[in-house]
């Protein structure tokens, strides 16, 4: 830590939970550190002076802070006292004022700074007085916003962090545990002389398809003249790629990703050439299915299905036919069209194979085919649907953090209802039993059902890489080990282009003073959002600062608008001075609003790995404390793994292998944290099924308790928990509950 960059604030309230505790707050480049001594250690005991402890918070971990006159005290009781509307609990509250051991302390004068960091946990600073505060308000501003003003990613700790010796030793660097013409070899896609599938280097220079990776599995029988025509039908020209291949079941069916089709406002738009490629990729799947199984086996008469699955609301994908876009229309990828024998475009033979489930009708010299091709919607909501309902869960959680977690039985039976019932409201785990319910429709349809899935979004890169990994997961043993975890995000993830950038705004601090206008970004027309936010604006935007250098009348028509804009968002903004807002009598601040395109899709995915590794907790190499250091490392940007939107900008555009750590070295450094006890790789349990509507909060990740957040499943469970918190109650002193609770280990 340079200490010609690192500012120092000493007799600085941390207060979380109903508990307090003094320390020294420390703005280094890269992280907030709160150093404090223990309440149980008053510096030195049994003639041994402490080391005092630290609480680390990288900068990109805070998603929200805010600023506001009073002590955190004050604040939560004026907002409780508000709530009830009883000037007799005012009174009450003003008489039992917590005491802080810092002179010249004063409830009313002091001022306060919230954060809301991204992993759940949330932090209250007080300061002395608000000149204190504000200035620490505007270094944090800065610190947090760095990235986001310069539009740099190598602004991010990821470019300065240098590894430990145990990362330093590792036999594989993690840049290199993804291998794609590897994995497409295990995966039984890529073979010599193979007749089916083909490795296509269109995308080899990234120009083709900027989101895609440089190589794609395509069938054999289908050109790279054909994929060119394929991709101005798809948006972001996201063809229909094979990613996965079921080797373990008897058919060998397989799983293509894509975006949505381009078929316009009167569904007349068509491509003949999408139309071909994904009926070569069911057509391949048949003859090498054909070619492999004997005719005496039983599963030789099963037929071929097809599913094109687009994981949209039906009202969504109608309203994409609007803006250009919208979804199949099934019948031109039946065959009820009339094609020609002769294509003339070096596609292959048109004709159909002997082992395709169609019927051949000829007709003046015409061929038909009918193939049986099904399409679903699966009801997955869009990004900015998932944003908010994941706003209205961290809105709870900051409301809980503010008071302590009571242990008498009275309150803690009357609360956690209340609290189940207002998690419930936020609809996050619906939402997840939704997207499972697809995974489970996919996999079985795959593994009984003899059927190809073609799997497809708006753009293909968020609900779509959701739905194809957790497929994946589910019907491959090899993707549940810790490896194969690692490849599997490599493949569906960071190499097919989601854009973990954006949708998780590094640099990005709600309530934040950007000291300057963001540089303008690389403008990508490709890059946007296929589909716009709600028409309704957001409770967390709030008016630009406006102010003014002279004095006289117009430092009164200043100070109107500067009243104005307080009244209206005191709760989350900042209290600046005058300098902080006008330098040489132009504008210099604003704050920062959040971004439209920020989402927790990964999040999402993680959670729902979590819920069927909840569910077969013996098929999994890793265990729940991967999964949530790994949701933590995806926020830190202490690693480069996660710092950009596609592989071309990993690889080419920042050069990230080259300059960072990956995210694997940290977990391959230290692999006995990460193993699940129990697991048992047999090879009788390849493929895993859950129920979907069997979904709960993983307490864990967001720092409460399996009871507050789930409820007891019986009653008899609820008197042995209810045993436990008595002897808990009992045991546990102040002083030691406090410090569990401020070093975050509740």
């Amino acid at each position: 830590m340079d200490p010609l960059n690192v500012s120092t604030v000493k007799n600085v309230v941390l207060n979380r939970r109903g508990y307090n505790i003094i320390g020294t707050l420390i703005l280094s480049p890269y992280h907030l550190v709160f150093s404090f001594l223990p309440p149980s250690s008053s510096g030195q005991e049994n003639g041994t002076v402490k080391q005092p402890k630290e609480i680390w918070i990288c900068y990109p971990m805070i998603e929200r802070m805010s600023k506001s006159r009073g002590s955190s005290w004050m604040n939560n009781a004026n907002a409780n006292g508000n709530s009830s509307g009883s000037n007799e609990d005012s009174g009450r509250s003003e008489a039992t004022l917590p005491k802080i051991d810092i002179d010249n302390f004063d409830h009313y004068s002091a001022s306060h700074i919230r954060l809301h960091c991204r992993d759940f946990t949330y932090y209250s600073f007080d300061f002395m007085n608000d000149l204190i505060c504000i200035e620490v308000f505007s270094k944090l501003s800065f610190l947090n916003t760095v990235c986001k003003t310069e539009n740099d990613i190598q602004t991010l700790y990821a470019f300065d962090y240098r590894p430990n010796a145990l990362e330093l030793n590792l036999p594989v660097n993690g840049w290199n545990i993804y291998d794609p013409i590897k994995e497409y070899k295990r995966l039984g896609l890529v073979k010599e002389d193979d007749k089916f599938w083909r490795i296509s280097n269109l995308n080899n220079d990234y120009k083709f398809c900027p989101s895609y990776p440089n190589i794609l599995v395509v069938p054999s029988t289908i050109s790279d003249n054909v994929l060119k025509h394929t991709a101005k039908f798809r948006s972001k020209q996201r063809i229909p790629a094979v990613v996965y291949k079921h080797k373990s079941g008897v058919n060998g069916n397989v799983i293509a990703r894509c975006s949505q089709p381009l078929v316009g406002l009167n569904l007349q738009n068509r491509s003949i050439q999408d139309e071909k490629l994904i009926a070569e990729i069911f057509k391949s799947q048949e003859r090498e299915r054909q070619d492999q199984i004997s005719e005496d086996d039983d599963f030789q008469g099963q037929p071929q299905k097809n599913l094109i699955v687009d994981l949209r609301p039906l009202t969504n994908a109608m309203a994409q036919h609007a803006l250009g876009a919208g979804t199949e229309n099934i019948d031109n990828y039946r065959g009820k069209d009339p094609i020609k024998n002769n294509n003339g475009n070096g596609n292959g033979p048109a004709n159909s194979n002997p082992g395709l489930e169609t019927s051949s009708l000829s007709n003046g010299g015409v061929h038909q085919e009918h193939r049986l091709v099904n399409k679903i919607f699966c009801n997955i909501d869009n990004i900015h649907v998932m944003r908010d309902s994941l706003n209205k869960l961290s809105a709870i959680l900051n409301d809980l953090d503010k008071y302590p977690v009571s242990n008498t039985t009275n309150k803690t039976q009357s609360a956690y209802p209340l609290l189940q019932q207002a998690l419930t409201k936020t609809q996050w785990l619906h939402r997840l039993s939704i997207i499972l319910q697809s995974v489970d429709r996919i996999t079985k349809s795959i593994h009984f059902n003899n059927t190809n899935v073609i799997i497809h979004c708006s753009d293909g890169w968020d609900r779509t890489s959701q739905v194809s990994a957790l497929s994946q997961l589910c019907l491959d043993p090899y993707y549940r080990t810790i490896e194969g975890f690692m490849v599997l995000i490599e493949k569906e993830w960071m190499s097919f282009g989601f854009k973990f950038a954006t949708r998780s705004d590094h640099g990005g601090c709600i309530g934040a003073i950007l000291k300057k206008e963001p540089k303008q970004a690389r403008l990508d027309p490709n890059e946007s959002s296929s589909e716009p936010a709600p028409a309704t604006a957001s409770p967390n935007t709030s008016d630009s600062y406006l102010g003014s250098s002279g004095y006289g009348s117009t430092v009164a028509s200043f100070l109107q608008r500067a009243a104005t804009h307080i009244k209206n968002t005191a709760a989350n903004s900042a209290l600046l001075s005058d300098s902080d807002l006008v330098e040489n009598g132009k504008f210099n601040s604003s704050i920062y609003t959040g971004s439209n395109e920020k989402s927790p899709i990964f999040h999402q995915f993680l959670d729902c790995v979590y819920q069927i590794y909840r569910q077969h907790p013996s098929k999994f190499e890793f265990n729940s404390r991967f999964l949530k250091r790994l949701f933590y490392h995806y926020y830190s940007c202490q690693y480069g793994s996660f710092l950009c939107d596609s592989e071309r900008e990993l690889k080419e555009v920042n050069k990230v292998h080259d300059s960072t750590v990956s995210v694997w070295d940290y977990f391959n450094s230290r692999p006995k944290e990460f193993t699940n006890p129990l697991y048992t790789s047999l090879k009788e349990d390849q493929e895993i099924f859950f129920n979907f509507a069997d979904v709960k909060w993983w307490f864990e990740l967001y720092g409460r308790s399996d009871e507050e957040m789930n409820g007891l499943s019986n009653s008899l469970d609820r008197k042995f928990a209810q045993m436990r918190l008595n002897q808990n109650a009992s045991s546990a002193s102040p002083s030691s509950e406090s410090s569990q609770v401020l070093n975050g280990n509740s």
